[in-house]
């Protein structure tokens, strides 16, 4: 028995190892997508200034920016300039990588092989690994959702309070996130609900869950979860309007999100993505994409659940309610008509536990040693290509509109656009301190992000073209540029153009006298012995 257990903690241990190569790597590979920008300059703020103020009005929880902290410390960043995407990024993979490790505390719920299953499944899954490397709240929710499940499962085997104060903990972080939580903790209520009440109907007592939704283990919990929302919204007792903002955000995204939007997709636009994705525009056709491994093995695993057929190993009380959350989950998340890929991570990663499930349900059903064997080959070979398919989309098409967990990402011609902008900066009199006016009446991120160095209260941003125009350096879209010309009183040049985005040109006005002395910083000749570098538009 002590052998087995070594055995199955050595085995996730060396998972967890192939999920970190997969996620830190070079984490600085693509551009900030805007929604990253965003969380990066709220956190460099609180590096900056230590001060943190939650905004219930289209932002998340503050748990990003305050476990992003140590990294920063570590690494030795003391402004939002000493910041690298690297630096910030580095968060979430991590969390990516503690998703692998906390099944080791479900191995007894689901079983050695199903949770090893599971584990190499949330390893090499692409999207969980392509938005593992993203610097936002969705990997630290998933993480946070499993540990959640796990702890609790662990109550329930033990009776120990100890697992219910983290239960409790982890639902906190949950709800301290992203908003977002209120959907895997209503799929976890309605799968409790579900399974008493088919415990209750006459299916086979394999849980007995009332006698564990006591006071003793509720009272601890639901404590432990508050502090921990009411500590971190209160920007560590700073802020006391935060946990009322928390609750009012809920308004505030339900208005959004009955608003039209260019996020509106069809109720099965998730699964259609994770089944099958191809790029196909005109005479272009991408590769094809499928985490239809798990989605099937996921299905396998539903009926081995429900049925009670194939487990193993496996608590059957555990499957039926994690087959009933699964469920829940995915559908809450489907009828939503507000969809971005990523947010399909919570309901995957609950869909890779059912997958160890039915995994061990089809080797179990397969009635002869040599079949299993080959269903095993055939199995290994799928979790391969999973993780072939996780390197090409996090590296080689990390910002590749053929690959489908690409969302309105930023092109890599911002950085070269943010690089320009400071390029001029160094020929300016003023330096940092020279105005920048972005004006579009498009989303601009990541700009904020990428023009952070300039001085406070120089970079100016503009939904409509102002009356004064004039700055050292304007930067806009095609669509403002009559209206500019029309009301700019100096003399710019326009050569240099960069796409923001699919679809999305800037132009660069940068003010006649910078140009010229642009134009002489290309021109001189290099100092002896240093080497050659690019320039010129």
């Amino acid at each position: 028995m002590k052998a087995a257990r070594t055995a199955i903690v050595l085995v996730m241990l060396a998972v967890a190892i192939g999920a970190a190569v997969l996620r830190l790597p070079r984490l600085a590979l693509r551009p900030m997508h805007g929604d990253e920008a965003n969380q990066a300059v709220k956190t460099g703020t609180l590096l900056e200034t230590g001060v943190y103020r939650y905004d219930p009005h289209d932002h998340h929880g503050p748990s990003l920016y305050y476990l992003a902290l140590p990294a920063l410390w570590t690494s030795g960043a003391e402004t939002a300039a000493d910041i690298s995407d690297a630096m910030l990024r580095v968060t979430p993979a991590l969390f990516g990588v503690l998703v692998v490790l906390l099944l080791l505390l479900m191995v007894d719920g689901l079983g050695k092989p199903a949770a090893a299953v599971a584990a190499v499944l949330t390893a090499v899954s692409p999207a969980l690994v392509f938005y593992s490397r993203y610097y936002v709240q969705e990997m630290l929710l998933v993480c946070f959702t499993l540990a959640t499940l796990a702890t609790a499962w662990r109550y329930v085997v033990t009776r120990r309070w100890v697992w219910a104060v983290a239960a409790g903990a982890s639902l906190g972080l949950m709800y301290a996130t992203k908003e977002t939580w209120i959907l895997a903790g209503a799929a976890m209520v309605g799968a409790l609900v579900l399974t008493l009440l088919w415990q209750r109907c006459g299916a086979k007592q394999t849980l007995n869950l009332r006698a564990y939704l006591s006071p003793k283990a509720l009272v601890p919990a639901l404590a432990a979860a508050i502090v921990v929302a009411v500590v971190l919204y209160t920007s560590f007792f700073t802020h006391a309007r935060g946990p009322l903002d928390s609750v009012l955000t809920y308004w505030h995204n339900a208005v959004r999100v009955g608003e039209q939007s260019l996020h509106d997709h069809e109720p099965l636009w998730y699964l259609k993505m994770l089944a099958f994705s191809r790029w196909v525009t005109g005479t272009s056709v991408g590769p094809w994409w499928s985490e239809g491994l798990i989605l099937v093995l996921a299905v396998v695993g539903l009926a081995a659940a429900f049925t009670g057929r194939g487990l193993g190993e496996a608590h059957r009380g555990l499957a039926r309610f994690l087959g009933l959350y699964t469920i829940l989950l995915t559908a809450a998340y489907s009828v939503i008509r507000y969809k971005t890929p990523w947010c399909a991570s919570s309901f995957l990663q609950a869909m890779t536990l059912m997958a160890g499930l039915g995994a061990v349900a089809l080797v179990r059903w397969t009635p002869t040693r040599p079949l299993k064997v080959l269903l095993v080959l055939v199995l290994a070979a799928g979790m391969v290509h999973l993780a072939w398919q996780a390197h090409r989309a996090s590296f080689r098409f990390c910002v590749d509109q053929r690959n489908p967990y690409v969302y309105a990402h930023t092109a890599p011609d911002a950085e070269r656009l943010a690089a320009r902008v400071e390029e001029v900066a160094e020929v300016s009199p003023r330096g940092y301190g020279m105005i920048v006016k972005v004006i579009t009446p498009t989303n601009y991120w990541p700009l904020p992000w990428y023009l952070r160095r300039f001085e406070e209260g120089h970079v100016g941003y503009y939904h409509e073209v102002p009356d004064n125009p004039d700055a050292d350096v304007i930067v806009t879209t095609p669509d403002c540029a009559e209206a500019i010309d029309a009301r700019i009183h100096e003399k710019y040049n326009t050569m240099c153009q960069y796409g923001l985005r699919p679809g999305v040109v800037m132009i660069l006005y940068i003010r006649e006298p910078l140009w010229e002395a642009l134009v002489r910083k290309w021109s001189a000749p290099a100092a002896p012995g240093a080497a050659e570098e690019g320039g010129g538009p």
